[in-house]
This record gives C-alpha cells, structure tokens and sequence, in this order.
C-alpha cells in the first residue's frame, strides 16, 4: 500500500500544482510532454499525488534513470484506437459461427458501422502483442523493477496459448469474418483486463522516458537523495519557470528553522517556491531543477505564500495569516515529519506587532524538532532576536544600492540582510527629491 505525502489546497495553489487565481505556472507543465494522452494522465497523477514512501521513489527514479529505455511499441493514434476499442460497448463480443452468421446477413441488409472498430481493434491488438514479443526479446538484462514487473507480465501474457499464437500471424494477413469474431472476443472479453495491464506498462514507459528527456534537457538531477533522518541539502536549485534563472546552494542541517531575509524584490518568495518545488518533486520520484538534492522523506508539506484575505467571511490579511499558522501548526502537532513555509510573516500588522508576534510563533516552531520550517521575514530585528539560537539558521538575498541603482544578483547567501532599499525605491517611484 503506498503512502502519500499530504498537501491542502493552499499549498497545491501556491506551488502551482494546481492552477491558481494569480496566473502563475502550473508545476505539472514542466513534464507534460508525454507521446501518449494516457502517459500525460499517469504524469499527471504522479506530480499532483507526490508520495511518502521511499522505496517506492526510489523504484520511479531508478526506472527514469536507466539508460536502457526502449522506444514505444506503438505510437499515439493505434495506443488511442486501442483504448478506444477495449471500452467500446456497441457490440459485446462473443464467438461461435452462428454468431458470425447471424452478424453477417444483417450486413447484407444494413450497414453496421461497428465492423470498422472491431476489425482494426483486433489488428492492433495482434500487433500490439507481436510489438510487445520483440520488445521483451531486446529489451536488455536487469531492468529496474518497474520495468521488470511490466517485463514480467509481458512474458506471462506470452505464455498463453492463444496470445502465443499470434507471434506468427504474418501483419498483412487478411482474416475471415468468424476469425475476427473469435480474436474478438479473446481480446475485449477473455483478455481484456490483462491487456489493460500491459497498456499502462506502455504509459509507465512513456512517463519515464519523457521525464528522462526533460532532465537531460534541462540539466535537472534524476536521483535526489531521501533519507528517514536527517537535514536537507541542494545544490545548484532554481526555479523552473524563471529565464536563465540564477542557481543557489541551500541547506538545513542544524536545528530545525531556516530564516531568509532580504530586501522587497530580492527573490525571497521566487527561492522558498524553488527549493520546494524541488522536494515536492524529488517526493514524486521525478527529476529535479537542481545539480543535487538530498532530504528527508515528509509526510506533509504546508505552505503560506500566496495568502488571500477573506473578504467575504469579514477576515482581514494579519487575521487570515493567524488562523493559518494555526492550521499548520495543527498539523505539525500530528507527529509527523513536516515541511512549513510561511512568507513574510504578519505583513499584515505595524512592524511592532509583527515583530512580537514573529518571535512569539519561533518559539513555538522550536517545540517541533521533527518538523523543518522555512520562513521569510522583510522584519530584521525578528532575525537577529534569534541569531545565536542553534535552532535556527540564516539566508538571505543579496542586494545593493550601486551608482543610484538597485542591483540584485538573486543570489543566496548564508547569515542575515543589512540592505534596506524600500525608501530608495519610493524616491524613485514617486520620484521625490
């Protein structure tokens, strides 16, 4: 039984897994270009439904990895005219020669439009499984064991007399209205979930294949690490979605808080998105934008980044940022091993109150050791409040005031921001003097 990760729909809408009122890019888009639409189905459920089980990750990584893929048996439109044909309901299959010729003198009478999806439905089915014979037959030795399995069935299939048979249909032999009948019904009836199998082993091919182009593609790294102990550690992450975007090293391997200063539009929401983005691949057994990532396997993540205010229940910002630290922290007392990311906490309240109320939930956070939180913060006075604490640890955005302009290099940096640009900013905006 395999587990999964948790994630509520905040999360899902700030990380892009699902499409959000903001625009921004959906996450699955990055390994949706699949051969097949049911291979863009299975992609899809392996990105929105990240798991919790590191063997079962690893047995994904290990397969996208394997230099030894082979290319698809068949393409798009027979995979299609396939699926098409197994569900088809006009005409329930069933054999005998009175069938046949009951079916042929309707014919004689009236056109029967379902002969045409029956006949190249059994076609491709025989070419399927000659397809599949020669794959087994080259395919070479000790494939991972996703690949195996699927392996496997293929050769359980080819073990039955009447499917063994087919390897020696010639693929332009023509067939009698009574043997299109029998195949028929072997396929749509006697077979039919056996075949439904070996088709999502095609799929299972596809997804790996083509998460194996994107990594290659884009330099992306096949086999992060996940451990049940431990910190976190990535080098080289970026966000997928940012142009020529900037790479940076990250890490948590002391105590249990990361605390990310910087000035307005340095990328402190760009970089928390990117280094998760990048666990909540590694936890879909997919490759990752980065050189190299190692984590613990979570049971959840929750995020706060994109937090709407409430107008319709009367809920201000700072109320609706308050009711969510509670929820995540409800969910951190479960037990679990959770990741929580809150971006810039209490913006929504004076600097005084958002400072007090930004030490007072660190403390808090310190009572969940199992638990890691990454945190953004523009409130530096909260950051050096804990600087020595050997629970937490520090980043920040680089960035600088140079010749009356700002620059800022996004790069990721290890302690804590002394750059205050906001007023400049103002000045030039509104240009005062």
């Amino acid at each position: 039984m395999l587990r999964y990760l948790k994630a509520d729909i905040q999360t899902r809408f700030d990380l892009g897994i699902q499409e959000s009122p903001n625009g921004e890019h959906p996450l699955p888009l990055l390994f949706l270009h699949t051969e097949t639409k049911e291979g863009k189905r299975m992609m899809r459920h392996w990105i929105t439904q990240p798991l919790s089980d590191i063997p079962a990750i690893q047995a994904r990584q290990e397969a996208i990895a394997w230099e030894g893929l082979p290319a698809l048996p068949m393409d798009e439109d027979e995979l299609d005219f396939l699926e098409h044909y197994l569900e088809f309901r006009d005409q329930i299959p069933t054999k005998g020669v009175f069938y046949t010729l009951y079916n042929k003198i309707s014919r004689l009478f009236k056109y029967d439009s379902t002969r045409y999806v029956i006949t190249r439905g059994v076609k491709l089915c025989i070419r399927f499984f000659k397809q599949l014979e020669k794959l087994h037959k080259e395919l070479p030795d000790n494939p991972p064991k996703l690949i195996q399995e699927w392996t496997d069935n293929i050769q359980s299939a080819l073990q039955i007399e009447e499917l063994k048979a087919l390897a020696k249909i010639k693929e332009e032999e023509d067939f009698s209205d009574f043997q299109i009948d029998n195949y028929d019904y072997l396929f749509r009836h006697e077979q039919r979930s056996l075949i439904r199998d070996l088709l999502t082993g095609i799929y299972l091919l596809d997804v790996c294949r083509t998460a194996r182009f994107i990594a290659q593609e884009r330099g992306y790294c096949c086999t992060p690490t996940l451990h049940e102990t431990g910190g976190c550690d990535i080098q080289g992450f970026r966000h997928p979605f940012v142009k020529n975007a900037q790479k940076n090293d990250w890490r948590l391997t002391n105590g249990n808080i990361a605390i990310f200063t910087g000035s307005n539009m340095a990328g402190k929401s760009t970089t928390l998105k990117a280094i998760v983005s990048s666990i909540w691949l590694a936890h879909c057994g997919l490759p990752v934008p980065a050189d190299a990532l190692s984590c613990p396997v979570y049971d959840a993540i929750y995020t706060s980044i994109n937090l709407p205010d409430s107008l319709r229940d009367g809920r201000s910002h700072f109320m609706a940022e308050v009711l969510r630290i509670k929820e995540v922290l409800t969910q951190a007392r479960s037990g679990g091993r959770c990741l929580i990311v809150l971006d810039e906490m209490f913006r929504g309240t004076n600097a005084q109150d958002a400072y007090e109320a930004s030490v007072a939930v660190n403390q808090l956070l310190l009572e969940y050791p199992n638990c890691h939180f990454l945190i953004s913060t523009h409130i530096l006075e909260y950051a050096k409040h804990f600087e020595q604490h050997p629970s937490c640890q520090f980043y920040y955005m680089e960035s600088e005031i140079k010749d009356d302009r700002f620059i800022c290099s996004y790069r990721l940096k290890e302690g804590i921001s002394e750059s205050k640009v906001g007023y400049w900013i103002i000045r030039k905006e509104l240009k005062l003097s």
